[in-house]
């Protein structure tokens, strides 16, 4: 089995089986990061691998070291009639132009979804001028807006805010400040940030299991990362009551809210109060496992056919 054969191998188990794992993982494993770091991790393993992979069909010879420059040649004696381009190049070609026409679409997700949250931005820090807060957002702002329901969200950006309804002033001391603490960690922690790549990813390579099912696994793992910044500063039955005063509230789709990922299961998770700790090791497990999953599934794949 060639080199690059058996990358790509490796890609197609790791981004079919991956989500597999990494959802038994979740099942077994306290830590939200550390499977954070499984599906972060796995993502840019195969992206990378699949990229090597494609640079090594292009090469022009195994032990030719390839560059910019190769790229023209192969381009010029594609286009000689009388030299046909070998099966390896036609699907390099094919593996490039696939991960130009996915990049694109990635980075036109990325700007599209970075205008809309920034639209959000301007007219709630408006909203937040308007009502004599913050003249700018940040990781302290807080728009109170009038609503009949207890809705609670953040936005993420240059700074961040924080956007409670009115009618959240009523609730206990306790809940209100489990609520800004999950709100919080979420803009301290960038996590709006990393739903929207995961989520321009899966918009751009839609037809993988991997990609697919990357935003909403991710999407709750944040909350439950979230969950825990709470349940330290406020405590188990602050976090628990504050989500079920919240589950159901509304909130813009750019926006990171204490209703949302999967509410049964962060309940779940507060309610046998599993504890969070920052287990470095296990973390570091993860990511390494997943960076190198793709490459480690190739090369025992190019083993066992060579047996």
């Amino acid at each position: 089995m060639s080199v690059a054969l058996a990358l790509v191998a490796g890609v197609v188990a790791a981004a079919w089986w991956g989500p597999v794992a990494l959802r038994f993982c979740f099942r077994h494993v306290a830590d939200p990061v550390a499977v954070l770091l499984g599906w972060l991790g796995l993502l840019v393993a195969v992206t990378a691998t699949f990229g090597v992979a494609v640079a090594v069909l292009l090469a022009p010879g195994a032990a030719h070291e390839w560059a910019l420059h190769d790229l023209a040649r192969l381009c010029w004696h594609w286009a000689r009639p009388s030299r046909p381009p070998a099966l390896g190049e036609v699907l390099g070609g094919a593996g490039a132009l696939a991960m130009v026409a996915a990049f694109t679409k990635f980075a036109a997700s990325c700007v599209r979804r970075a205008r809309t949250a920034g639209r959000a931005r301007r007219v709630h820090g408006d909203l937040l001028a308007l009502s004599g807060g913050a003249a700018e957002p940040g990781d302290g702002a807080v728009l109170w807006i009038p609503h009949p329901t207890p809705l609670a969200y953040s936005l993420g950006g240059a700074g961040g805010l924080t956007v409670l309804a009115s009618c959240t002033r009523d609730l206990p001391a306790d809940q209100l400040a489990a609520v800004l603490s999950h709100e919080r960690a979420h803009l301290r922690e960038r996590h709006h940030l990393l739903v929207s790549a995961v989520e321009g990813l899966a918009s751009a390579v839609p037809w993988l299991p991997l990609t697919r099912e990357a935003p909403a696994a991710v999407r709750l793992l944040v909350e439950l990362r979230a969950d825990a910044a709470a349940v330290r500063e406020c405590g188990h039955a602050a976090v628990r009551n504050a989500l079920l005063s919240f589950a159901g509230a509304p909130h813009p789709p750019s926006a990171l809210s204490m209703a949302g990922g999967e509410v049964g299961v962060r309940l779940q998770r507060l309610q046998s109060r599993t504890p969070h700790g920052r287990n470095l090791a296990t973390r570091t497990a993860f990511a390494a496992a997943a960076l190198g999953a793709p490459v480690g599934i190739g090369m025992l794949a190019a083993v066992l056919t060579c047996l």
